[in-house]
Order: C-alpha cells, then structure tokens, then sequence
C-alpha cells in the first residue's frame, strides 16, 4: 500500500470520525416545557426562558427507511469506499477513473457538507474537522494525479530518445 492510499485512508477515517462530532450549533432559549426556540416568543417572560445552544449532527434527519436521507450518509462514507476500491483495483482503467472522479467529489463533498452547517447555524467542530478531512483527501489526489502524469511523461520522453538515431 503506498504512502498516498495511506494518507487517502487517514483522511477518509477521519472524514467518517466527524459524524461524531457536531456539525453545526444555534443558540436560542429552551422553554418551560423543554422545547428550543431560536427567538423569545413576544408574550413571554424572560425568566421562564433559559439561553441554550442546541446541537446539530450530521446523522440527526438520517432514517433508513427514507432513501432521500441517504445522501448524507454517502457525503461521509464514500472516501472509504474509493480508497478500498483502489487498494485492490488491478484495472488500469478504475484506478484512472478514481484518479479523476475522487477530486471531483472531495469537493463536492466539501461544498455540501459546509453549506448544511452554514444553512441558519454556526459551523461547529464536526464541519471543520470535515473539511479538513476532505482538503487532506484532495491535496491526496492531487499529488497522485501530479505523479502520475510526470510519470507518463517523463516514460513518454524516455521513448523518444530511445528512438531517435544519435548522430555518428
């Protein structure tokens, strides 16, 4: 396994650690009967309110049974699903396209899960730790895709020599 797929799978490890932590927070008031309100309702009185921060994970609005949640699930887990799938690709053809759709995807990735926690809250601990998960994962790629073109250059170049007549 090369240092890049361990670096990839770091990242992707991490990516699925923040679900653990919250994405967003919203600071409001908790009522009387324990409800979160963002706002003090206009016909009530202050001391009945306590301030409070009310947390916001990831996998709060997951249910199974509900295939449109699954989204969110995916925006975590599918890094751990490439790097798999690279570790033990053979294929030239798979590793060359998870060599171009991974990037795509991290940022992708990136973008949905900051605009969740940016979406009427503050981003919290968990949505950082994402997104740093995710720009390690890409900066990954990068690499991987910049090696791998200086390699087929640099075989290409090699080539041309090879067949060039030298001068007698």
């Amino acid at each position: 396994m090369s240092t890049i797929l361990r670096i990839k799978g770091a990242a992707a490890l991490l990516l699925v650690g923040s679900l653990a932590l919250p994405q967003s927070t919203c600071s409001g008031y908790r009522g009387p009967d324990g409800k979160f309100v963002p706002e003090l309702p206009r016909d009530s009185t202050r001391s009945a309110y306590q301030p409070a921060v009310e947390r916001h994970y990831a996998l709060d609005d997951v249910r199974l049974d509900d295939p449109g949640t699954w989204f969110n699930i995916a925006l975590f887990f599918w890094p751990l699903a490439a790097v798999a799938s690279m570790a033990r690709a053979r294929s030239g053809r798979l590793r060359t396209f998870l060599a171009v759709v991974e990037p795509i995807l991290a940022v992708c990735s990136a973008y949905v899960i900051w605009s969740i926690a940016t979406l009427f809250a503050t981003p919290a601990a968990g949505a950082y730790v994402a997104i740093g998960a995710l720009a390690v994962y890409f900066a990954a790629c990068a690499v991987e895709v910049w090696r791998a073109v200086r390699s087929r250059r640099v075989a290409i170049e090699d080539a041309a020599v090879q067949r060039t007549p030298w001068p007698k």
